[in-house]
């Protein structure tokens, strides 16, 4: 028998923005948000039933889940005589829209809370959903209905076969909402604008934009992250219900602008995959680079040892294990003064460098001083 293991290193994905896609106009609407419109994230704890065996093991913890619906059922029932293999006690989450009224359906999303193993076939008994920091606890969602795990997964004694993640699941439509939050930002003679990356030269073009259609002053930068958005003249009015009309047409129309977006030159790594991205305003200064490559081999082979026939030893098996060290010469190469990204991309591709040594290339050009740009690794 034999066994080679080889260290070696996987694929890198480069990705980059092109030059062009600085020249590229973007809606307002899809680069912002409006502070104090948000979704509320929503949690609970409930019982799911009708598990085929599958459910929490023997546990106080699920019983005590169960005693409390039976009491609040007026069901007196003794926790000893309870069998919890059928029932799984799981956390329940939602998201709730901004403006979601009462009686509309969202979607809710399931997980095992113990040691539950599967929850295809289960039941969500109706659980209340609350905002974790509100200390009132109102119940906003009251979720129910049967799971959606979009797998299987089959045992039979030690043999399993399995399809997805059996133990976290959704109910599509199964929140019912009970309680609206309140927005007020229609309220105001102002709302504020916030850049989902702040960057002053987006949020100044922003303000120029608003201002060249509107009257001057209608919006002000407050900080790279925020612009202020005064109601123009014109949308004022002492009626409130044509006041809020109006601001929202207001909102409608700045959203439809469109601007030049700014862009930092940034770096991005991702270690674990092998995946940069080189934002279109890199830039690199002249440096010599050199690099090799370390490769180990281990080779395993197998062999038997076979005693003598009148001995009284036994058949053994064993390993020969060989480990070959390669180390490939290094050569300097000589990356260029870049000014376009397509001159970064061909630098960096001409020094021939697998993906590991590409990313503790550009580390160390950055040390250097050579890479302009924000070098961010995860």
């Amino acid at each position: 028998m034999k066994k080679l293991t080889t260290l070696s290193v996987g694929l890198l994905l480069f990705i980059w923005v092109s030059p062009k896609a600085i020249s590229l106009s973007v809606r307002i609407k899809d680069i912002v948000s409006i502070d104090g419109i948000y979704e509320a994230k929503l949690v609970g704890m409930g019982l799911v039933t009708g598990l085929n065996n599958t459910g929490d093991k023997d546990n106080e913890v699920t019983k005590r889940f169960v005693e409390n619906m039976m009491q609040y059922m007026g069901i007196s029932l003794d926790l000893d005589r309870i069998k919890a293999r059928n029932i799984a006690v799981v956390t329940v989450t939602a998201t709730l829209p901004p403006f979601a009224k009462i009686g509309s359906q969202i979607d809710v999303q399931v997980a095992s809370a113990l040691d539950a193993t599967s929850l295809q076939g289960g039941t969500l008994l109706p659980t209340p959903l609350v905002q974790s920091l509100d200390p009132s606890k109102q119940v906003y969602v009251m979720a129910s209905g049967v799971i959606s795990i979009g797998g299987f997964e089959v045992s039979e004694r030690n043999n399993r076969v399995q399809k997805n993640h059996p133990t976290a699941g959704n109910i599509p439509n199964g929140g019912v909402v009970h309680k609206a939050m309140r927005i007020d930002v229609f309220e105001n003679e102002d709302f504020t604008l916030v850049p989902h990356h702040a960057d002053f030269t987006t949020v100044t073009r922003i303000v120029d934009m608003i201002d060249d259609k509107y009257e001057d002053g209608t919006a002000m930068a407050v900080d790279s992250g925020s612009v202020r958005v005064r109601v123009p003249s014109m949308y004022q009015t002492e009626n409130f219900e044509k006041y809020t009309n109006n601001v929202i047409r207001f909102i409608a129309e700045v959203g439809d602008m469109k601007i030049e977006v700014g862009h930092s030159a940034k770096v991005v790594i991702d270690e674990r995959t092998g995946i940069v991205v080189i934002g279109s305003d890199v830039r690199l200064s002249s440096v010599a680079v050199t690099h090799g490559s370390l490769i180990v081999t281990i080779n395993t082979e197998t062999e038997v040892s076979q005693p003598s026939p009148l001995s009284l030893g036994q058949t053994l098996s064993v390993p020969q294990t060989e480990v070959t060290v390669e180390e490939q010469e290094g050569i300097l190469h000589h990356v260029p003064d870049s000014t376009t990204l397509d001159e970064v991309i061909a630098a960096l591709n001409a020094l021939g460098a697998t993906p590991r040594e590409l990313i503790s290339i550009l580390q160390n050009i950055e040390r250097a001083g050579a890479l302009h740009a924000k070098l961010i690794i995860r």
